[in-house]
């Protein structure tokens, strides 16, 4: 990490080491690329410990930046780092990099997820040095991570809100028991319905993502198997879980329905506690099923892109070795032969990129191969 003469540049030292990084970069056909860092500004801090925690930050930081990287503190809660020769694609990598890790470095400070955004800006080298305008185009984009973060976390928290409501239906004669089962029940985010018809009953569970049936005891064989019948075959009701309940007497009878239509069986006597138990497991089991049914749409999503990047690195190949030969073949003309020589660049950087997809998309595939073995 480079420094200046005294320490932590401000401000100041950033926009004198932008102008030439920028002028060295011109003369080079660089790329640079610049970071804006905002952290939580510290208000649960008491102030003699900010200094202590924003250095532990800068530290980390400089850790995770590369060697030839410069990093400034221009305000109280922002740093600013100028990435030369880089492209925009590794200026991201830097950037997701510092959003992963110092949040986990540096617990005692930061609040994750909403507490660390950074801006992203790619500067080419033919571009305009106004700093002013190429800092407010910075600060943009910081403002951009944080909204999408910011709803993306907020996105996150309605949809656990959501999905920790579960829906129960009783399906029987009300009794003590039960009613002791609902009441505890609610305590535990679910919805409970006490119905003592059909109907009623699937209408109640109809639209849920997650929902539970508990058949009671007093529902005869008959209704029972047409209930459990008519629920497998309803497109809307097929996943609920079914658990009923039945007197020990009859519990050798139990296995005698049709294998699928009824997930678990409880004798009616077992206890408010273990029913309560077997919901919850219920719930879990609905969840772990939801989950494993992403898998295999996430491996085909994986494997498109894994195909599409080899697809694509074969024209990628010709086009950057055609470019070379017209190269070495151009004589005299040097706009076309700078132009081509930018195409060339490009072209080099969409094949990094491609690159870099290619890598990610095996080692997926090899940490999921290996999880699945």
């Amino acid at each position: 990490m480079i420094e200046t003469e005294g320490g932590l540049g401000n401000m100041e030292d950033f926009i004198e080491d932008l102008k030439t990084t920028l002028a060295s970069a011109r003369e080079n056909k660089n790329q640079t690329t610049l970071l804006l860092v905002e952290l939580d500004s510290g208000k649960n801090a008491d102030k003699s410990s900010r200094g202590f925690n924003l250095e532990r930050v800068y530290n980390h930081i400089s850790k995770i930046l590369r060697n030839n990287d410069s990093l400034y503190r221009i305000a109280e809660n922002r740093f600013a780092a100028i990435l030369p020769t880089t492209y925009e694609a590794g200026g991201e990598a830097a950037a997701l990099r510092l959003k992963k890790q110092i949040p986990k470095r540096v617990p005692g400070y930061l609040n994750t997820p909403c507490s660390l955004s950074v801006g992203v800006l790619s500067v080419e080298p033919n571009e305009t040095t106004d700093h002013k305008n190429l800092f407010d185009s910075l600060e943009k984009d910081l403002f951009r991570d944080q909204d999408s973060r910011e709803l993306d976390f907020a996105s996150i928290n309605r949809e656990s809100k959501e999905g920790k409501t579960g829906h129960v239906v009783i399906l029987g004669d009300k009794s003590q028991e039960l009613d002791a089962v609902a009441s505890v029940l609610s305590l535990k985010d679910c919805k409970v319905h006490c119905i003592s018809t059909l109907e009623k009953g699937l209408h109640a569970l109809r639209g849920k993502e997650k929902g539970v049936l508990i058949v009671a005891s007093d529902i005869s064989s008959k209704s029972r198997l047409q209930t459990c019948t008519k629920i497998r075959l309803d497109r809307e009701l097929h996943d609920t879980y079914v658990i009923c309940l039945q007197e020990s007497s009859s519990m050798s009878h139990a296995n005698e329905n049709p294998p699928g239509l009824v997930d678990e069986i409880l004798p009616a006597d077992i206890g408010i506690d273990q029913i309560v138990r077997s919901i919850s497991a219920a719930f879990r089991i609905m969840d772990l099923k939801a989950e494993i049914s992403k898998i295999p749409v996430l491996l085909n999503i994986i494997d498109f892109v894994g195909r599409t990047s080899h697809q694509l690195n074969q024209p990628l190949q010709v086009i950057i070795g055609k470019i070379e030969i017209m190269l070495l073949n151009e004589k005299g003309d040097e706009n076309t032969s700078s132009a081509l020589k930018e195409i060339r660049k490009q072209a080099l950087r969409a094949a990094d990129i491609n690159q870099k997809i290619s890598r990610l998309v095996k080692h997926d595939i090899f940490s999921n191969s290996k999880f699945s073995n």
